[in-house]
């Protein structure tokens, strides 16, 4: 991965409002959900079952990813199993998705 460093200490910018988590909620479903599946097990139909994408739903990874590498990790890629959006998204639709990502991770 292509995580900067510091990008641990990076925070979603702003409020969360309804609409960030709408916004990101469209930009998942349109780029995310093939492979990380509708609410986020891992489990989309492009995601490969011998190296399945990650469960988005597991509390143990928001101790490992942080916003700003959640951020890094959407902007950057890690291909050729996960994309890079840099160039298909904007910094706030990223942040966004950041945001709609935090909302279908289970309570630990």
């Amino acid at each position: 991965w292509n995580i900067p460093a510091g990008a641990d200490k990076e925070a979603i910018p702003g409020a969360v409002t309804a609409a960030t988590l709408a916004t990101g909620q469209g930009v998942y479903t349109a780029n995310c959900a093939k492979c990380h599946g509708p609410a986020g097990l891992g489990d989309g139909s492009d995601s490969d079952p011998r190296n399945p994408a990650a469960d988005l739903t597991d509390p143990f990874r928001g101790d490992l990813n942080p916003d700003g590498v959640v951020f890094y990790r959407v902007w950057n890629g890690k291909p050729p199993a996960m994309p890079t959006f840099s160039t298909q998204i904007t910094r706030e639709q990223a942040w966004a998705v950041v945001a709609y990502v935090k909302t279908l991770r289970k309570a630990a």
